[in-house]
C-alpha cells in the first residue's frame, strides 16, 4: 500500500551524509503515514496533550473523539479535505483543511496553537521533525554536540531532517549548552519521527517516537 510521508527534510551532515541545509519554520515538520488506508488526498490533524488530564479530540466528519493522554502526542488522524469544526475540552477551532496536508495542535487545557507540518510524498529515507515548545531558541544535534540535526528553531515552532537509516541519539541544545536528551532510536526509512522539547516546572521535558495513523469513523 502507498505510504505517505510528511516533511520536507535533508540529511545529517558527517553522520548521515549531508544533503543541504535544513528548515527552521512553522511551516515545516513531519509524519510517516505508512499501511494507511486513508483515501487519497485526505488531510491529517492530531494533537499534542500538555494538559494533565486525557484531551479528547473531536472533529467534524466523525463519530468518535481520538483520545490522547495527558502529557502525550497523538497519532495522526486523518480527515476529508475541507472545513472543519475541531473540539478539544472548551477549546475549538474552525479549520480549513487543504488535501495532502498535515496539522499539530498544542493544547494546554484552554486553548489550542496550530503547528503546520508539511506533507510530502517519499519512502527512502527516515524523517525527523523536531518540536521546540520552549521560551528560547534550541538545535537538535548529536549528543556529543558535535552535528547539529535540525538548528535555529525559535520558540513554538518546528524544523524537519530526512536521514538515512540509523541507531542514534539526539539532544536539545541552547546555544552549546546541553539541555535535554533523548532515548536512542533505531530510524527506519520509509517512517517518521517526531522529537518534541517542552519547559516544564523550570526544565525541559522531552517527547521522542516513531509517528503513527488513527482511523476513527
Amino acid at each position: 500500500m502507498k505510504r505517505f510521508l510528511l516533511a520536507a527534510m535533508h540529511s545529517l551532515p558527517i553522520v548521515l551524509a549531508l544533503l543541504g541545509p535544513a528548515t527552521a519554520h512553522a511551516q515545516d515538520g513531519n509524519a510517516a503515514l505508512y499501511d494507511a488506508v486513508a483515501p487519497a488526498g485526505s488531510a491529517y490533524i492530531r494533537v499534542l496533550n500538555l494538559a494533565p488530564g486525557v484531551a479528547e479530540m473531536m472533529v467534524s466528519g466523525k463519530t468518535a473523539a481520538q483520545k490522547v493522554n495527558g502529557g502525550q502526542l497523538g497519532n495522526y488522524l486523518f480527515v476529508a479535505p475541507g472545513a472543519h469544526k475541531v473540539t478539544i475540552g472548551q477549546a475549538s477551532l474552525a479549520l480549513n483543511l487543504p488535501a495532502k496536508s498535515a496539522l499539530t495542535l498544542v493544547y494546554d487545557g484552554s486553548s489550542l496553537l496550530q503547528i503546520a507540518d508539511n506533507y510530502v510524498e517519499d519512502s527512502k529515507k527516515a524523517q525527523i521533525a523536531f518540536y521546540n515548545l520552549t521560551d528560547q531558541p534550541l538545535a537538535l544535534k548529536t549528543r556529543d554536540g558535535k552535528h547539529a540535526v535540525v538548528d535555529g528553531v525559535t520558540p513554538n515552532q518546528t524544523a524537519t531532517r530526512m536521514v538515512n537509516e540509523i541507531k542514534i541519539g539526539f539532544a536539545a541544545y541552547a546555544g552549546e549548552r546541553n539541555v535535554a536528551q533523548f532515548a536512542e532510536l533505531f530510524l527506519k526509512k520509509g517512517r517518521s519521527y517526531s522529537y518534541v522539547v517542552i519547559a516544564e516546572g523550570g526544565g525541559y521535558r522531552t517527547i521522542g517516537l516513531m509517528n503513527g495513523l488513527d482511523s476513527i469513523k
